[in-house]
């Protein structure tokens, strides 16, 4: 893959379909859920960086915004760009960002919410795993807080029982 060919676009347009066979390419827990529930996002994700080679979706950070707060709600890199040796083999976990891709998609998306009033991003990594594509967009580990969640996804649901 020419790296230097690969575009970084904001608010971009993308179809089911990208999306969908990025989720698939890349091992990605999404594409687990179906065609029609994994491409949600799109129709009710209105913050989005995309990263595109030759018409195909190799990257995607998505954020929902409330007016002063943003939250990362999904951030991933197609594996190619990632590197080798990579632990997870999943596209959902930004593990190494070879060509800093990631870091440039992370650096748009919240300089252009920054441009709408935002004060103050938050996003669930995966620890000892994401710290340096993080660390390298601005983040910083928020000491003291932890995330609690309700986790009621199909497949989650399936390991349980």
């Amino acid at each position: 893959m020419d790296i230097k060919r690969i575009k970084i676009e904001y608010m971009p347009k993308i179809t089911d379909d990208q999306l969908y066979d990025f989720y698939v390419r890349n091992d990605i827990c999404e594409a687990g859920h179906g065609k029609e529930a994994a491409v949600k996002p799109l129709k009710y994700s209105p913050y989005m960086v995309g990263a595109f080679y030759e018409g195909k979706l190799v990257g995607i950070v998505r954020a929902v915004f409330d007016g002063l707060t943003a939250v990362i709600m999904e951030f991933c890199l197609e594996l190619e760009l990632q590197g080798d040796n990579l632990q997870y083999d999943n596209g959902s976990i930004i593990e190494k960002d070879q060509y800093d891709i990631a870091k440039k998609m992370g650096i748009l998306l919240i300089d252009e919410l920054r441009k709408i009033g935002n004060t103050f991003v938050s996003a669930v990594i995966l620890q000892h795993s994401e710290q340096d594509v993080y660390t390298s967009i601005g983040f910083k580990f928020n000491e003291g807080h932890a995330e609690y969640i309700i986790d009621e996804r199909p497949y989650v649901l399936s390991e349980i029982v």
